[in-house]
């Protein structure tokens, strides 16, 4: 998980030691709206990484180009890397919302 607060594992302790519980209509809310909205984000990125990394790159290049343009910035990004950042994200928080559920 991205950025664990200092003393995550203290608070998950003090969850299952106070048997602290979250009813389940709560947690079909928050999969539905959450998960759902990661698992679109999810696909999209998806698709955009089948195509070809040739053309991702080209996109790339153009991106930066027209940044440089509108913004006066030498100020670049990484498609690629971008995708894959993002879909590391999204299993980190869904790491975190399985934990957080299992805990309570």
């Amino acid at each position: 998980m991205a950025n664990p607060l200092y003393n995550e594992d203290k608070i998950y302790e003090k969850i299952k030691k106070e048997n602290i519980k979250v009813d389940p209509i709560i947690w079909e809310l928050l999969n539905h709206h959450i998960r759902n909205d990661l698992n679109l984000i999810s696909v999209l990125i998806s698709i955009l990484r089948l195509y070809p990394p040739s053309i991702l790159k080209s996109a790339n290049s153009v991106i930066n180009l027209l940044y440089r343009i509108k913004f006066k910035s030498k100020k670049s990004i990484d498609l690629i890397d971008m995708c894959d950042k993002i879909l590391e994200r999204i299993e980190s928080i869904d790491k975190f919302l399985r934990k957080l559920q299992d805990a309570t």
